[in-house]
């Protein structure tokens, strides 16, 4: 009985994976032949038959004719159900703005939008006035939605449903995926910590034999996220390579430390822009820093030098082999990679000299969120597999 039980979920584990990987096929290319599957799946003419066939019984596939000038029997060609779909990818990482796009199945951008607060509602109602627009849009498109996924700046703790609000105050007792369930009516809800998907983005690009990634990011908020040989290092809260929250000592007496984050944010660095007198925006002094004056040089280096300070101890804590640098200003980035790469070749002929490929991110997650996209489009596929 063990047995046939044990052999019973073999089969069931095989035709799973089977289901899976034919569906990414198909997504990948957008058209497949039954005959192409069976080749790049290594697997049976019959044994995509019976897959394939419950999926069109199902009304995910479809099959047509290939159009073509030859003479003769045409082969048929697979797609996916043209009702499907779009997947939506929402950003609640600002206090100040909502910003969400729309994708198709096969990952084509059809909708981008960004919805400023109403300084007069409170986040919850901005955030349902944001939800109101969306629906908006959805119901023109006449498609169904497959998924959705909610980028938000903080660890999100499913069981209870709630982030953790330290960034957004605004966020304690919202249950975010109830409040969407509610609104769009489809379980396929993921509320994705930013660094999170914007990280595995990153690792999965990797083509050097580097096994381990630290993705660094420096925008409003500052945190991290470590990689190793394909499994994350999550931690026990859900909080490992939250860097932004570690102290550091200050100059003030009146207050010894602070955060890494109240240190070299975005945010922080506009504040002290003001404070001195500097009218330019920090996404201005940042894409001409070389031409800067002193005194708007000095605020940046000091930020860039903390930076540098705490990102090269990281090495001797995480020892990655990668270590990417992302920020919503990818002037800032760049800033910060160059600044830290040449610390670190400065110290190559210490005694104990430690190696780390230092990289810019190349996607641009905060604003085009394509990790999203993939992470719920692959828990679509999933959940048609289950």
């Amino acid at each position: 009985m063990d047995a046939d039980k044990k052999q019973t979920l073999t089969v069931s584990s095989i035709r799973n994976v089977n289901v899976v990987n034919i569906m990414q096929n198909i997504l990948r290319d957008r058209t497949k032949t039954r005959s192409e599957l069976a080749k790049e799946n290594h697997i049976s003419v019959m044994t995509v038959k019976h897959i394939v066939d419950d999926l069109i019984a199902d009304h995910i596939l479809v099959e047509k004719v290939c159009e073509g000038n030859d003479v003769g029997r045409k082969p048929k060609a697979l797609e996916i159900n043209e009702k499907y779909g779009n997947i939506v990818c929402i950003n609640l990482t600002s206090v100040d703005e909502i910003s969400f796009l729309i994708y198709d199945i096969y990952g084509a951008l059809e909708k981008e939008q960004t919805l400023e607060f109403d300084a007069g509602r409170s986040y919850r109602e901005n955030l349902l006035r944001a939800v109101e627009k969306i629906k908006d849009e959805l119901a023109a498109s006449h498609t169904v939605t497959v998924g959705i996924a909610v980028f938000v700046p903080s660890a999100y703790y499913e069981d209870v449903d709630l982030v953790n609000y330290d960034l957004i105050s605004d966020f304690k007792e919202l249950h975010i995926r109830q409040l969407f369930t509610d609104a769009f009516g489809i379980s396929n809800i993921l509320v994705l910590h930013d660094v999170v998907p914007a990280a595995w983005s990153e690792y999965e690009s990797m083509d050097s034999e580097s096994d381990s990634q630290f993705y660094f990011y420096c925008g409003h908020g500052v945190g991290g996220f470590f990689i190793h040989k394909g499994t994350a290092v999550m931690g026990e809260e859900l909080m490992a390579g939250e860097v932004g929250k570690m102290l550091l000592l200050t100059d003030n007496s009146e207050k010894k430390y602070t955060t890494f984050e109240d240190m070299i944010s975005v945010s922080v660095l506009n504040r002290k822009l003001r404070d001195a007198g500097i009218d330019k925006k920090f996404k201005e002094v940042i894409r001409t820093y070389e031409e800067q004056d002193e005194q708007v040089r000095k605020i940046l280096d000091e930020a860039l030098d903390t930076i540098v300070r705490v990102l090269y101890n990281l090495l001797w804590v995480y020892n990655p082999g990668t270590l990417v640098v992302d920020s919503c200003y990818s002037d800032y980035s760049r800033l910060i990679m160059m600044r830290f790469r040449e610390f670190v070749e400065s110290l190559e002929n210490e005694a104990i000299p430690i190696h780390v490929e230092v990289r810019q991110a190349l996607y641009d997650e905060y604003h085009m969120m394509r990790g999203c996209f993939h992470m719920v489009r692959d828990a679509w596929v999933d959940e048609i597999n289950n």
